[in-house]
């Protein structure tokens, strides 16, 4: 205990004084109180005759539920707040059974004279963290609060006993998805002596994987794993991080229902190394899956060979092709033109200078009706004849390109979308910044930032390039805030929202905003009860700054 009495006289608890501070946002319809409650129920019935009470906390130490087994314990706690809605942090009132579980992330005992705070030495507690198995993050504490005269050393092992079955709960909550992607981790991690990733709706990495990647070499594997989910080749792979290093990958796709919904990645590093590149702009980034599309497009380049890049409308596939042409060709010249427009018997006039180098962009080949197909390929062969014209073409990941157009293209590069791009994305943001503002000194702030990492972009690079431009005309100059933000940014559903849920969705943003973020004022504002904005709120994937 004395490690925690250092920790709160550091963070300013005054033993004398008792403060505790409460939060009426709390969520009593939680997973975690879904999942605690059979537990909470047979403590309750098996400590029917015993002096205690039983709490649960959530994951900020506030108390989501308490259950009296003895009314006398039960008021003399209320004369501590020790009631739903109020926290018990350690930096807020010291060593007791709940906070200081976060702390150790251990079972604690508190009894008596323990307590940091005076006014909490006649308790007696046993907390211990309840754990998510998938995670390892502590999603509340369970505690027993009794008086300290009545302890038994005994509550500590059945507290710690009793967390852990309402872990085990979350971990079936789950359903089959995570289970599934859970047990492909074990297996993963059981069967090799090498690191291992598991991402789907968690991430999970073990011990080796750990010392094996920093913290961004990190989010760039989990950016890269999500893309490889996308996908259904390769089995193995060789990854080039930003510092040079190469990972060799073992990648165990894990399917649940027809779907893939998760990816099991076993990493050792290759025996080669590739000097980091000294010449990246920010539009090249740092995420793994661009750096695979930009050598790929690299090597095309370099032969002069025609190019078709995949990916999702917005991702970038022309403005890749473009920004390496032009590296390699600082005097070349490019266009793009529609491959419809080609295959419908338009014409284009390439005047250039004789030897100039040029790059034909030809977009979305895979919209190109049958009846120009024929068109479209002589077109093709007649441009790349030209000694130095190259063709690109992009085409949506996914749909089918007819094969007399495919036969004429030696490369291809598939390009991420930018939900698998969260390292790129800073430096996306700044640059279309100052793009839309070049005279104006305006500059995202850290709290509009992180709305933006969060929201997964089904449009992509011009729908990101909307949400700021919205932005800087609500604020011409100085910092974005997320107040300045469009209400969809709030939203992290992958998923493209009818006219009716937009609408219902910038309504419960735009009431949470007049609320300052506060459920309970924004649910009354609202007209519905708090259980149904929670699901909303899930539904929607709306996020809190």
């Amino acid at each position: 205990m004395a490690a925690s009495w250092r920790r709160s006289a550091s963070a300013g608890v005054d033993a004398t004084r008792y403060r505790v501070t409460y939060h009426s946002d709390i969520d009593v319809d939680s997973r975690l109180a879904r999942c605690a409650r059979p537990v909470l129920e047979r403590l309750t019935r098996d400590m029917a005759d015993v002096p205690v009470s039983i709490a649960l906390t959530d994951s900020r130490a506030r108390i989501i539920e308490r259950r009296d087994c003895s009314n006398a314990v039960g008021r003399v706690l209320d004369r501590v707040d020790f009631n739903p809605g109020f926290s018990f942090e350690e930096g807020g009132v010291g060593t007791n059974g709940v906070g200081t579980v976060f702390e150790t992330r251990q079972p604690v005992s508190v009894v008596g004279a323990a307590h940091f705070n005076e006014s909490l030495i006649p308790f007696a507690c046993a907390g211990a963290p309840v754990l998510d198995p998938l995670t390892g993050r502590i999603e509340g504490v369970l505690d027993v609060s009794l008086l300290s005269e009545s302890w038994n050393p005994l509550i500590h092992a059945l507290v710690r006993n009793a967390a852990g079955d309402i872990g085990r709960n979350l971990l079936l909550d789950r359903g089959h998805t995570q289970q599934a992607l859970f047990e492909a981790y074990l297996r993963a991690d059981a069967r090799s002596a090498q690191a291992v990733l598991a991402v789907g709706d968690t991430v999970m990495l073990n011990r080796r994987a750990q010392h094996l990647l920093s913290a961004p070499e990190q989010a760039i594997l989990r950016d890269h794993a999500r893309y490889l989910m996308s996908r259904h080749e390769p089995s193995i792979d060789v990854l080039t991080l930003p510092s040079g290093r190469q990972l060799r990958m073992r990648i165990t796709r894990v399917h649940t229902g027809g779907d893939v919904t998760g990816v099991v990645l076993v990493l050792a590093d290759a025996a080669a190394r590739v000097e980091p590149r000294d010449d990246a702009l920010p539009i090249d980034g740092r995420c793994a899956a661009w750096q695979q599309a930009s050598e790929r497009t690299d090597r095309a380049l370099a032969v002069g060979g025609n190019l078709l890049l995949t990916g999702e409308a917005g991702a970038g596939r022309a403005t890749l092709a473009a920004r390496r042409f032009r590296r390699r060709h600082p005097d070349g010249r490019h266009a793009i033109v529609d491959a419809a427009f080609l295959a419908g018997g338009g014409r284009i006039t390439l005047d250039v200078p004789a030897g100039t180098p040029m790059l034909l962009i030809l977009r979305d080949i895979d919209a190109v009706p049958e009846p120009g197909i024929t068109r479209l390929a002589a077109m093709i062969r007649t441009l790349s004849a030209g000694p130095d014209t190259t063709i690109a073409a992009t085409a949506a990941a996914g749909r089918p390109v007819d094969p007399r157009v495919t036969a004429l293209f030696d490369y291809g590069a598939d390009v991420p979308a930018l939900r698998f791009r969260s390292a790129d994305l800073p430096d996306l943001i700044v640059e279309l910044t100052a793009e839309l503002s070049p005279s104006r000194r305006t500059r995202v702030g850290p709290t509009a930032m992180r709305v933006l990492a969060a929201h997964p972009w089904p449009g992509n690079i011009p729908q990101l390039r909307d949400a700021i431009a919205d932005a800087l005309d609500q604020r011409p100059a100085g910092e974005i805030t997320a107040d300045d933000l469009p209400g969809y940014c709030r939203s992290t559903t992958p998923r493209r929202l009818t006219a009716i849920e937009v609408s219902e969705r910038d309504t419960i943003v735009a009431a949470l905003d007049n609320a300052a973020g506060n459920r309970v004022r924004a649910a009354a504002a609202l007209g519905i009860s708090r259980s149904s904005l929670y699901r909303k709120l899930k539904a929607y994937g709306i996020t809190d700054v």
